[in-house]
């Protein structure tokens, strides 16, 4: 096996051991410390927020089903979170999640490698539609700049106003969260761009 066909299995694998292993942590923590919710902001939920960042793209994919999800569970005549259809949606939810993470780091490493042959998994014969993908490849690394320099700003603060229960936390969620974000930033702009080229120059 190839190191591009061990790559495509091993870091959409490890991507979805790390993302259940800290939701495993963050419901433990919820366990054994039900009446102290700074500890498990302090350690459980970070781990999750710096995962979500890793995967950003994929976080913008999201939002619109979570928001309606959100949305829906705020209604109590739908009854979505509580008793047996609250485990139900919260198992499909969690399964959905973590299929959508395997599959999307799958395409990341393959897109990698086609990128490299000068070649891409998205390509679309209409001219027109390949120029809004290069805008919006371009909008989302925006996207995702402006959000890593609000996030960032946002924890630096939380951290200096909560310098005994979330100052750490807040740090690493700032750096760690927020080198992911610019990496995602500078690969989505140069790849939209260079896109945006290849189809004028095509023309």
């Amino acid at each position: 096996m190839g190191v591009a066909k061990r790559l495509k299995f091993i870091i959409p694998t490890v991507q979805v051991l790390l993302l259940v292993s800290a939701g495993l942590w963050q419901h433990i923590l919820g366990k054994y410390y039900p009446g102290h919710p700074e500890v498990i902001v302090r350690y459980g939920s970070t781990p999750l927020y710096i995962l979500l960042k890793a995967s950003f793209p994929l976080a913008v994919l999201w939002l619109p089903f979570f928001c309606a999800l959100t949305w829906a569970s705020s209604i109590p005549q739908l009854n979505l979170t509580s008793g047996a259809t609250g485990v139900v949606m919260l198992a499909v939810f969690d399964l959905a999640v973590v299929l959508s993470v395997a599959l999307f780091w799958y395409f990341v490493v393959v897109e990698i490698e086609r990128r490299r042959q000068g070649t891409t998994l998205i390509r679309f014969k209409s001219r027109m539609l390949e120029t809004l993908k290069g805008i919006v490849l371009i909008a989302v690394g925006l996207g995702a700049f402006a959000y890593a320099c609000w996030d960032s700003h946002r924890l630096l603060l939380v951290g200096q106003l909560n310098q005994r229960s979330l100052y750490w936390s807040s740090m690493v969620d700032a750096i760690v969260g927020g080198l992911f974000l610019l990496i995602w930033a500078l690969l989505l702009i140069k790849i939209g761009i260079k896109d945006l080229l290849v189809t004028r120059k095509s023309a």
